[in-house]
């Protein structure tokens, strides 16, 4: 009969231990995250171009990265006129000196911010056509791009 009970308590022990855990496995992040561009197509040199998209991910975004680049002249004039580019991991603040948004621990968020294409008094970015890109990487390192090209006026 001893036995029976340490027998009896040793199956009972066993079977509360090996149920309910509560937990499973953590979610995995399957998908990268997703950009939608909604910044204008032209914008005139010396205005402020609004850099403007929505970012995207099924699990947790980490970070994005902005960056414009010049692609090709359109009819330049007497006016003094500098190559303009915008990378956000170098350039820090917006056309007004804020801090560009942030991204981190969200599932999606609609960013905007003014970068200047102004330099100084009478410098103004080349005429001509860029490309903006927007890079975001999601909590689990998955990274994609979106692209869109705009004209500087």
């Amino acid at each position: 009969m001893k036995l029976l009970k340490y027998a009896l308590m040793v199956l009972f022990s066993v079977g509360m231990m090996s149920c309910g855990g509560g937990g499973g496995d953590d979610p995995v992040d399957e998908q990268k995250p997703t950009a939608s561009i909604n910044s204008s197509a032209t914008v005139k040199a010396g205005d402020n171009y609004t850099v403007a998209f929505s970012a995207s991910d099924d699990m947790e975004l980490e970070s994005y990265r902005v960056q414009i680049a010049f692609s090709n002249a359109i009819g330049m004039t007497v006016k003094t006129y500098q190559d303009f580019s915008f990378d956000s991991n170098s350039d820090l603040t917006d056309a007004e000196g804020n801090t560009l948004p942030s991204i981190k621990g969200e599932k999606s968020k609609s960013v905007s911010f003014p970068v200047s294409t102004r330099f100084g008094e009478n410098t103004v970015a080349k005429k001509g056509m860029y490309k903006l890109t927007v890079t975001l990487t999601d909590a689990s390192g998955k990274t994609n791009s979106a692209e869109k090209d705009f004209q500087i006026q």
